[in-house]
């Protein structure tokens, strides 16, 4: 088994990134992003490569692609492939912030505020491609509209449920515990429980 190291970016000639109220510098193979996000591991654009998928140092859900060089394994710099459709800008309690399509903004917040976005992708209404999935009072979709000129839509459903289970955030996962190939949810909430919730 080989030991954990870090993620290595491959930023060229660009500046590299951080959240503007960072008090240190990544070095040039860095990534800096906001806190409390989900790093989502997954083959994206089918390479046979694990891509990332996270929120970027300004609160965008950015794709990271993997590739390799004579150097070894890297990340390329951030892609906003993912837009809100009829608004893509939303601050952490997900309360829309405009109402045009625009690159998905999941945290607009600043400073201790930014980040804390949990996430998973998972073909939730069983119709060929990936839906996104995001923290909320239990968990909340966006569904994936389809894919245009490079753009991922995703319209945004609200919350998979009335219960509430977050004072801050929950962290959905989703699970096929009875084996009917519809993926159902997993939830870890802040009281130090698992919610089950099925997906209708």
């Amino acid at each position: 088994m080989e030991v954990a190291k870090p993620v290595v970016m491959a930023w060229g000639s660009k500046e590299i990134p951080k959240p503007e109220w960072n008090w240190w510098n990544p070095n040039s193979s860095e990534l800096s992003t906001q806190w409390r996000t989900t790093p989502y591991a997954m083959d994206w654009n089918k390479d046979g490569l694990m891509d990332l998928i996270m929120l970027d140092h300004e609160g965008y859900l950015a794709y990271f692609e993997r590739f390799k060089d004579a150097e070894g394994l890297k990340l390329r710099p951030g892609q906003h492939i993912f837009y809100g459709l009829d608004g893509g800008e939303f601050d952490r309690k997900n309360v829309l912030q405009n109402d045009v399509t625009s690159p998905l903004r999941l945290n607009n917040a600043l400073h201790g505020s930014s980040g804390r976005r949990k996430l998973c992708f998972a073909d939730w209404d069983q119709d060929g491609d990936l839906d996104l999935i995001v923290d909320s009072k239990n968990a909340a979709l966006f569904e994936n509209i389809g894919t245009e000129d490079g753009k991922v839509l995703m319209k945004f459903s609200g919350d998979l449920s009335n219960q509430k289970l977050a004072g801050h955030t929950t962290s959905p996962t989703t699970v096929d515990w009875d084996k009917n190939g519809v993926p159902d949810l997993l939830l870890g909430a802040e009281d130090g429980f698992f919610y089950h919730l099925k997906n209708q």
